[in-house]
């Protein structure tokens, strides 16, 4: 198949005959007439800025795939973007006082749930959750059989699970009645 030699006159005819196509699918990918007409010139200055380097034997087929990657890089960028700006309003969050105000909440609730486990069961979480032991490191230390530890262990998890979301549903259904 024989490559398309883009003179200014070739270019123009492309530009010409695919302009309106290429933005029309662009449209129909972002729902933005200033991001899709964006996506097709910047497309057209590069191939323009490329035109001696570039072999096009099929040039609807590169035209409309190189737009439809300029799509997705304009969805990949704009999600990157999104994702920037909600680390900057986490981080401007965690300055705040009610920030401040949910984690001693958080840690309160924390505290009562743990206070809330049946004694052998608190004791054993608190050793391998807190204190990092290992469930046959209890069990030598306490003399029982690993797989009582595993238990209570399983037990205190779930418990305190169920707990949590009970109070972290209230925390924030408090702090959100304060803030607004």
């Amino acid at each position: 198949m024989p490559y398309i030699k883009l003179d200014h006159a070739g270019f123009e005819a492309i530009y010409r005959e695919y302009w309106r196509r290429l933005f029309d699918f662009a449209l129909s990918k972002t729902h933005d007439r200033d991001v899709a007409e964006e996506l097709v010139q910047s497309l057209f200055v590069e191939i323009w800025e490329r035109r001696t380097e570039l072999m096009i034997s099929n040039v609807r087929s590169y035209l409309f795939v190189s737009m439809r990657n300029r799509v997705i890089d304009y969805y990949n960028e704009k999600q990157f973007a999104n994702l920037e700006l909600a680390a900057d309003e986490v981080a401007a969050d965690t300055a705040a006082p009610d920030y401040e105000m949910f984690l001693d909440e958080l840690e309160t609730t924390f505290k009562d749930a743990v206070g809330s486990l049946a004694g052998k069961t608190r004791d054993i979480f608190m050793l391998n959750r807190l204190e990092g032991k290992s469930a046959k490191e209890i069990s030598v230390e306490l003399s029982i059989p690993e797989r009582t530890v595993e238990y209570h262990i399983t037990q205190a998890l779930r418990q305190l699970r169920t707990i949590l979301h009970k109070g972290i549903a209230l925390i924030i259904t408090l702090i959100s009645g304060i803030i607004f």
